[in-house]
């Protein structure tokens, strides 16, 4: 099932729970107890409902923000491992295969291993660690002779840091979302706003039972945005390791300039 249609039965869910409740509240609540709420509570609802509004806001857009983060340092520890492989076609035949073993075995295991592990466990891989590592090892084995090989491999080692710098910040990134705390305040706002349009609401009780359904489906809507978005690399609107996987294939053009 889709997000779209899964958040859309959420959604239904939640409108149905609602529009119970008001059902509920309309049978038992007697009339004029609903009309002293509503005219007492206005105030009240009305600064909490603006306080849930402006939450939302403010968490929909910092979530956001970091599932775009998220995504552009996936693409620069890719294309900066690309650039690492383009260094191997410098080396020596012996080195520059072992260099592209690991630079390919390093994508590969980003791709198969780490993914799932960051969107069901929220954490990186040992295996792409210890890949990582061995890479890094490498360019300790080289020894560049003159002022050309030498500059390249300057080069390479800035891309190779790189590299590790954006590992370390996905790592961090994988593993932080929405806090605690601020999911209870979410929680609690919510359910404060949807209040006055299940106990007072209209006195025709239809419109009372369809008003109420309306908004508990839309803050049922918006809690299901957050939650999505609340990790970048798992939950339904989440990043994908397409950038690893065009390192993959940008691996095999440079091969083939080899062969060639």
């Amino acid at each position: 099932m889709s997000v779209a249609l899964f958040g859309l039965l959420v959604a239904a869910t939640v409108a149905a729970l609602v529009g119970l409740a008001a059902y509920v509240a309309g049978r038992v609540i007697p009339d004029q107890t609903r009309q002293d709420y509503r005219d007492s509570s206005g105030l009240i609802t009305g600064i909490v409902g603006t306080l849930f509004a402006v939450s939302i806001g403010l968490v929909v857009v910092a979530a956001w923000n970091q599932v775009n983060t998220a995504t552009e340092t996936s693409a620069t520890e890719a294309s900066n491992l690309t650039d690492v492989f383009w260094y191997s076609r410098t080396l020596p035949t012996p080195q520059r295969a072992t260099l592209q073993t690991l630079a390919t075995g390093y994508a590969t295991t980003v791709i198969d291993e780490e993914w799932p592990l960051m969107a069901g466990q929220r954490r990186l891989s040992q295996n792409a660690w210890r890949a990582s590592e061995q890479l890094r090892s490498f360019f300790q084995t080289v020894e560049p002779e003159g002022g050309g090989p030498s500059a390249r491999y300057g080069q390479a080692m800035a891309r190779m840091q790189a590299v590790l710098d954006a590992r370390r910040a996905r790592a961090q990134m994988a593993d932080t979302g929405v806090p605690p705390l601020l999911w209870v305040a979410l929680g609690g706002c919510g359910l404060v706003a949807l209040l006055p349009a299940v106990l007072c609401g209209s006195a025709n009780r239809r419109v009372h039972i369809t008003l109420a359904a309306a908004v508990g489906g839309m803050v049922g809507l918006v809690l299901f945005l957050v939650y999505q978005l609340d990790f970048p690399f798992s939950g339904g609107i989440s990043i994908s390791p397409a950038a690893f996987e065009q390192a993959l294939d940008r691996f095999d053009s440079i091969r083939a300039l080899d062969a060639g």
